[in-house]
């Protein structure tokens, strides 16, 4: 058995040098590759990291009874479906080391081995990161773990020792341990193109003992034998030049990035365009000449807890407007429990659960291989046209369009570039070259002339908001596994293609009419003629999370409030395994009796919608209470609180509360931000010291946001408050014309205060104008016509050194009178130092804020 597993170890090693023999060297702060068919290209690596062999991935994993080894295949094969080209992770020291830093041979280390290889097997390069120091247990409280690492701070790591002793012999066991599927050292795999050697470490020494440390991990790494380049983190020290100096000064090859632009942990989704935010990546250390000669990657990147799927193409443009070579998303879910979004829950990216996003992060990934490194993009909210893409946050798509692919994060009526060259189709929704009656993504790829083939993934069904507090118990997502309709218009497979299935248990062999074929989830060919369907005979790998029970669910977003003049549609997304005989809303007034049935339409996507009727009966103002009933040939079912039966029953008992919606007189003041209803709609603007606190409003009634600050600093922005629309708030279906002023109800607290007030339009940026607030309770008003461009607030953001403004890019424009007001993206607040004497800027400031509206006058 020995002799057997030694001849293994030989061959696979053999096999994969043969296969994948790339390696890299930095010159003059350029990654290059040094051999194979790039030699001499420059390095364009884009991907995710993904950490299932590890900390709660592992271990959840394990209590959903999911293989791990079977959980990788699937989500490496789908990180190559999506184009992904690179791979990062910090490893779990705790779980792969004891107290000496001697290695540990466990399933963690195994995992990990066997992951490397199935990322060889699909040419993803990895860059690894040996020590991590974190302990393994978020978002649970760690486990006792006996390691190097649980004896340290992580600032003592670069200073204790004993600390860098372990360290040493750490690194040098687990890069010279041979991986047993590869047969080579982490050192010596090709698919292993740099190290970076600790994340995110935390130096409080000055720079040139901070750099002395550095130099000791990095001799210990080449006396391991690595000749690959090495990289160290400069960003998690915030704008510390000194440290950047020294550390530029030292023998490491590359410099390591990260960029959260949106925070982490809102515990809510953000419904609001960050597009700004991203606008530019700022680098504090590009004047730094040392800092030339070094190649620069992002280890982690995300706009967290944003769903829209336009934000990564935009972050790959700012890359390598900055220089990047290398950018890796932080973290892809693995699919088996990507339904809870537990794993990191500001975080959700999988390519069946957020099947958009996805595809925005292929587009994204194109995107950073096509772009030139260091090539300057425009300014925001030109930058959403580059390299073939187009973003828009208003139709949730990212689209790149060239003359080879064609691919889109949602539907759209944009014609390709050039459809008789197209060799590439992936999306979601519906295009002009592919319509789709399902939820999930699909791809298109060329084969040969008339011969396409085809994966299609299952529906995916929402639930609820992906980013509340982790949990293995919330399911935030569902999969449902359905026949759907998708027609086609490509020229060389014509109207009456052939079809057959390729995926192993797929045995399907049709034909479509009118270019429209119905298929389940799987991997097909298309052929213009039979005879081409006989050239491909195997059954391709299509890997699936085991199918959970797929009971019929809804997801709907009620609204708080509307007007009587304006186009009221009630829409849900419904998931079901088979179409239903009718779907209908359950409509009242409440303290009615009866409700009325509404028949719900079909569309696209498991989306069925109705408008409420124009009539008499139904243009009241007052409180309307509303359900959906679901017919299916088994039963009826009733939402919300899946009841079963119906409200038109005598004997039907409700699982929980109807839905509501207040119907106000035509005209009414539209809320933009209410401090009693909104308080999980609020962005703390970075780099502020205001403290921000709920307190009860005007006579008690209601509630105020307090926003205070001591000591206001000339020039400073002293922002106070952004704020993003709320789930129940949106403005896309209400008519909104003849509004054209603000009313803000808001006080000063202490004395007279001087603010600027400033309405985020369509593209999230600002328009504000100054207000004198008194300390009685008041409305004023403010005219839209008095706005005028200004800095836009940027929320907290990793790393530190992030701008607090985005500049206006025409200060003291003016508010556009064509504006659509439906596409508002918030308000925001602060001190406005400049109307204060400098002996009026001292003290305690503070001001409360009840509610803005737009009102028409």
């Amino acid at each position: 058995m020995r002799k057997i597993s030694l001849i293994t170890t030989v061959l696979a090693a053999l096999l994969h040098s043969a296969v994948q023999a790339d390696t890299v060297a930095v010159t003059d702060g350029v990654m290059h590759w040094q051999n194979g068919a790039r030699q001499g290209e420059e390095v364009a690596l884009f991907g995710v990291n993904y950490s299932a062999p590890f900390a709660y991935g592992y271990r959840a994993l394990q209590r959903l009874g999911v293989d791990h080894k079977q959980a990788i295949d699937m989500d490496v094969a789908h990180m190559a479906r999506l184009g992904l080209d690179a791979y990062r992770i910090h490893l779990w020291d705790r779980q792969l080391a004891d107290v000496d830093g001697n290695l540990l041979q466990n399933e963690h280390l195994a995992l990990f081995d066997y992951l490397l290889f199935k990322l060889s097997q699909h040419n993803i390069k990895a860059i690894i990161t040996p020590i991590g120091w974190w302990g393994s247990g978020y978002p649970e409280p760690d486990p006792n773990e006996q390691s190097f690492a649980t004896l340290f701070s992580k600032s003592q790591m670069n200073q204790s020792a004993k600390a860098i002793a372990a360290q040493q012999n750490y690194l040098t066991q687990i890069l010279t341990h041979i991986n047993p599927y590869t047969g080579v050292s982490y050192a010596n795999d090709p698919s292993v193109i740099a190290f970076e050697l600790f994340n995110e470490p935390k130096h409080e020494t000055p720079a040139a003992q901070s750099a002395a440390y550095i130099e000791k991990l990095v001799a210990t790494v080449r006396a391991a034998g690595v000749t690959k380049p090495l990289f160290y983190n400069t960003s998690e020290q915030g704008n510390d030049q000194a440290f950047a100096a020294a550390l530029c000064n030292s023998s490491i090859d590359g410099v390591a990035y990260q960029w959260y632009p949106t925070g982490l942990v809102k515990n809510h989704t953000i419904l609001a365009n960050m597009l700004p935010t991203v606008a530019h990546y700022t680098n504090p250390f590009a004047a730094i000449s040392e800092c030339n000669s070094k190649a620069k990657m992002v280890y982690e990147f995300d706009a967290a807890d944003v769903a829209n799927t336009v934000m990564y193409p935009a972050m790959a443009r700012s890359f390598r407007a900055a220089g990047f070579q290398w950018a890796t998303q932080f973290a892809y879910d693995p699919a088996a429990m990507a339904h809870t979004n537990s794993d990191y829950n500001t975080h959700f990216l999988n390519l069946l659960y957020t099947p958009g996003k996805a595809i925005s992060l292929m587009i994204a990934a194109e995107a950073f291989r096509r772009l030139p490194r260091a090539q300057a993009s425009s300014d925001y909210p030109a930058s959403n046209q580059f390299a073939g893409v187009s973003l828009n946050y208003a139709a949730n798509l990212s689209l790149l369009n060239t003359d080879d692919k064609f691919i889109y994060s949602n539907s759209n009526q944009t014609k390709p570039k050039n459809s008789k060259k197209l060799q590439q189709i992936a999306g979601v929704g519906s295009s002009v070259v592919a319509q789709y009656s399902g939820s999930g993504a699909y791809f298109l790829d060329k084969r040969a002339d008339g011969l396409w083939q085809l994966e299609l993934y299952p529906d995916l069904q929402p639930l609820q908001d992906p980013h509340q507090s982790a949990s293995l118990r919330r399911e935030v997502a569902r999969l449902y596994h359905n026949q759907q309709q998708l027609s086609l218009q490509l020229a060389d497979l014509g109207q009456r293609f052939y079809v057959k299935g390729l995926n192993d248990g797929n045995n399907l062999s049709t034909q479509a009419k009118n270019g429209t074929v119905s298929l389940t989830p799987g991997i097909y060919l298309l052929a213009k003629q039979p005879s081409q369907l006989k050239q491909v005979d195997s059954t391709l790998s299509y890997l699936l999370p085991k199918p959970a029970a797929a009971e019929l669910s809804v997801y709907h977003q009620p609204l708080r409030q509307a007007s009587l003049n304006d186009d009221i549609q009630f829409s849900l997304q419904l998931g079901a395994n088979e179409t239903p005989k009718k779907v209908e809303l359950m409509l009242r007034y409440v303290g009615h009796r009866n409700f009325t049935a509404l028949p719900m339409q079909a569309a696209a996507g498991g989306i069925y919608q109705v408008a409420l009727p124009k009539t008499p009966a139904w243009q009241q103002t007052g409180l309307l209470e509303y359900a959906v009933t679901v017919s299916t040939p088994q039963q009826q079912v009733t939402f919300p609180g899946s009841s079963q039966g119906s409200p038109l029953q005598w004997d039907f008992v409700p699982a929980g509360n109807y839905w509501n919606l207040q119907l106000q007189p035509a005209n009414a003041p539209v809320a933009l931000y209410d401090a009693t209803l909104d308080r999980h709609n609020n962005l703390y603007p970075k780099d502020e010291r205001v403290r921000q606190d709920l307190v009860s409003g005007q006579q008690g009634k209601g509630l105020a946001l307090r926003l205070a600050m001591e000591d206001l600093q000339a020039g400073a922005p002293e922002l106070l408050l952004r704020t993003t629309p709320a789930p129940d708030n949106s403005l896309q279906q209400r008519d909104l014309a003849g509004y054209n002023t603000l009313a803000i109800k808001i006080r000063a607290v202490k004395q007279n205060e001087q603010i600027e007030l400033a309405l985020l339009d369509a593209d999230g940026l600002a328009f504000g104008a100054e207000l004198n607030v008194s300390t009685e309770w008041q409305y004023l008003l403010l005219p839209l016509s008095t706005l005028r461009s200004t800095a836009t607030a940027m929320p907290q953001a990793f790393p530190m050194f992030m701008p607090a403004l985005l500049p206006a890019a025409q200060a003291g424009q003016a508010w556009p009178q064509n504006s659509d007001l439906r596409q508002l993206q918030g308000v925001q607040l602060r001190f406005n130092t400049g109307a204060y004497t400098a002996g009026a800027l001292g003290g305690w400031h503070a001001v409360e804020l009840a509610e803005v509206s737009l009102i028409k006058r």
